[in-house]
């Protein structure tokens, strides 16, 4: 073991001293000494001194530097990993495109290792007569943005840490991209398509950090590789991570669908929507968090399912609770939809009598609507502590309103709202023989989610949303709204089927 070790770490020091890697090192000691002659006239104009930490975060964070040289070479040695290694000999050796695609990761990072070991080796260099210190220099403490490790001490309070979680974004970025590209070209088994894509990731990184507004921070690809531009731009520290983190967990649920033992060597679709949709609630969930206007994590609950309100108009409130649920019933609908095309004459003779498959159909609704309740309220609650929200027990934005209620509202109401909707959906993709016609109709509904039209709340439309709670309407009553609609939608679901049933 100890050999196997040992030949690891001499095959990459071998590496390492390889004229390119040499090569490599002269362009990032030309980067450190501008770096250093800057760093240095900066301390001289501001009047404070600077330490090694200065100049080991310029090093590690400096944007040109990754964009230009380190995002090309790593791109560029994914690419050659990826095409050279992709025979049909080593596929039949490794069992699976999954074992593949991470045989390929751990060759991209020995090359990695590499370069990291010639950074540090540069940054040492780089060092050479730099005061050295624990803390801080007392030049990143002024309250500026002349350097990076001026931006980087307002988030985290030790320097060392401050490296570390830069080299930990930049090494999940590089795997980001590169299961990425293994994935394309596992799908396409093009060389041009996935050449072409390196290359554009390279070009719209170089482009994105100067072109795109700062509104646009979650496209901006610099916000990833880089830890200062990257909290900067999301505000905190972990935003960048938390999409990051995201994006790789996306990538390895699909890679997990990628199987070689199938017979003619396709890869198992995948299911995007799903996919999709998730990655969209996330987007939401995390944009609400941009108000500013939440002080704990429970003000920002209230914010991100805040919903339709009588009393005014909120168009993203609005777009968020359609996303957030109406979004939901749309895979409601598609499990449906694939449920009545597959129902049969044999699927009735296994349950007897239509009443009875649907009951099978309807039961594992509850169960989906509770989990995904759950899932919303963490994700929630996890994104805002992300944000650097407070975790006091407590909702500043209205003092009357008890955390109860909000947990009342969002899980019974909840609940009870997403189950009539999913029977609406049936009564009207059952009537119509089309789920189109469903989403058309919920839709509609949707409407009365809008100021004037449901004063009373008597129609059973966004009573879950958490503006009521802020304008006093009862929650007991609209439970009650909301469970008479429910019986009458099931009532009249069952008219309807035992209108079709069968004897058998």
């Amino acid at each position: 073991m100890n050999s196997i070790f040992k030949s690891k770490i001499t095959g990459l020091l071998d590496e390492a001293f390889k004229f390119r890697w040499i090569i490599f090192g002269v362009i990032l000691y030309v980067f450190g000494s501008r770096s250093k002659e800057q760093l240095y006239y900066f301390s001289n104009e501001t009047k404070h001194l600077i330490n090694q930490w200065d100049l080991i975060n310029n090093m590690v964070g400096n944007i040109y530097l990754i964009i230009y040289v380190i995002l090309p070479i790593l791109l560029f040695r994914s690419l050659s990993i990826l095409l050279e290694d992709f025979e049909y000999t080593v596929l039949i050796r490794v069992g699976s495109y999954r074992r593949w695609i991470y045989r390929t990761l751990a060759q991209l990072l020995q090359t990695f290792t590499v370069i990291a070991i010639i950074w540090g080796l540069v940054i040492l260099i780089m060092l050479i007569s730099v005061p050295s210190s624990v803390e801080w220099s007392s030049f990143s403490e002024l309250n500026q943005s002349l350097s990076e490790s001026q931006i980087m001490e307002k988030y985290i309070g030790s320097p060392v840490l401050a490296v570390l979680f830069h080299s930990f974004l930049l090494l999940q970025s590089v795997i980001v991209i590169h299961l990425f590209l293994a994935i394309l070209y596992v799908v396409t088994k093009k060389k041009f398509i996935v050449t072409f894509t390196a290359i554009l990731i390279w070009l719209y990184g170089a482009a994105s950090f100067r072109l795109l507004p700062d509104s646009a921070y979650l496209f901006d690809i610099s916000n990833y590789l880089v830890l200062h531009w990257g909290v900067s731009s999301f505000g905190n520290l972990w935003g960048p991570f938390f999409v990051g983190f995201g994006a790789l967990f996306l990538l390895i649920l699909i890679i997990s669908r990628i199987d070689l033992r199938k017979p003619s060597l396709k890869i198992v679709s995948f299911n995007w929507v799903y996919i999709a949709f998730s990655s969209i609630i996330l987007i939401v969930l995390w944009f609400e968090t941009r108000t500013k206007t939440a002080v704990t994590i429970w003000d920002q609950f209230l914010i991100n399912f805040f919903g339709g309100s009588q009393n005014g108009y909120n168009l993203k409130a609005f777009l968020s609770y359609f996303i957030i649920y109406f979004g939901f019933i749309f895979l409601i609908q598609l499990s449906l939809q694939k449920e009545l095309n597959n129902t049969g004459y044999y699927k009735l003779l296994r349950f007897q009598s239509v009443n009875k498959w649907f009951w099978n159909w309807f039961k594992k609704i509850p169960i989906y609507v509770t989990l995904y309740l759950i899932i919303l309220v963490l994700v929630s609650l996890v994104i805002s502590v992300f944000s650097g929200l407070s975790l006091s027990h407590q909702i500043t934005l209205n003092k009357t309103t008890s955390i109860n209620e909000v947990v009342y509202q969002f899980f019974i109401n909840g609940f009870l709202q997403l189950l009539f909707y999913a029977v609406f959906t049936f009564i009207i993709a059952w009537l119509s023989k089309e789920t189109f016609y469903s989403f058309i109709a919920t839709s509609i509904l949707s409407i009365f989610m809008f100021p004037g039209l449901n004063n009373n709340l008597i129609i059973p439309s966004g009573l879950n949303s958490m503006s009521y709670i802020l304008d006093d309407h009862s929650i007991y009553k609209i439970s009650i709204v909301l469970s008479i609609w429910l019986l009458l939608g099931i009532m009249v679901t069952l008219y309807f089927l035992n209108k079709n049933d069968i004897d058998l």
